[in-house]
């Protein structure tokens, strides 16, 4: 019986092979030339947190105008540094009147100023 509700719901293995060999990579290239000379304002920066030593240099991309997507979870294993943590970001998040949000239960986001976080699902 689970057998067939994996099947159904995933598919068969072949239908799924048939589907990804229609598909095409898309070659970025000419794109990504026409922007080489323009100026970048805003990255997207990944970090983890790991610890309180890592904040100074969270703190600095956030005031730096830089979006911030933290993986939490080796300091949820602390709960001092963790709660620590959150609030220096909020507070950092306040300074700079940006936004912060949990998107999954080890991830936060945190904006600088001028990008909000939608909380609404796209469906």
């Amino acid at each position: 019986m689970a057998s067939k509700f994996l099947d159904k719901f995933l598919g068969s293995g072949k239908k799924a092979k048939a589907e990804a060999e229609e598909y095409q990579e898309l070659d970025l290239s000419e794109f990504e030339e026409g922007f080489k000379d323009e100026p970048t304002g805003t990255f997207i920066r990944i970090a983890e947190l790991s610890g309180l030593d890592i904040m100074p240099e969270l703190k600095k991309q956030i005031y730096g105008g830089n979006i911030l997507m933290i993986d939490v979870s080796p300091a949820k294993k602390d709960k001092m540094v963790f709660d620590r943590a959150i609030k220096d970001l909020k507070q950092v998040v306040g300074d700079v009147h940006g936004d912060i949000a949990m998107i999954k239960e080890d991830q936060v986001i945190v904006t600088p100023r001028g990008v909000r976080i939608d909380r609404q699902k796209l469906k």
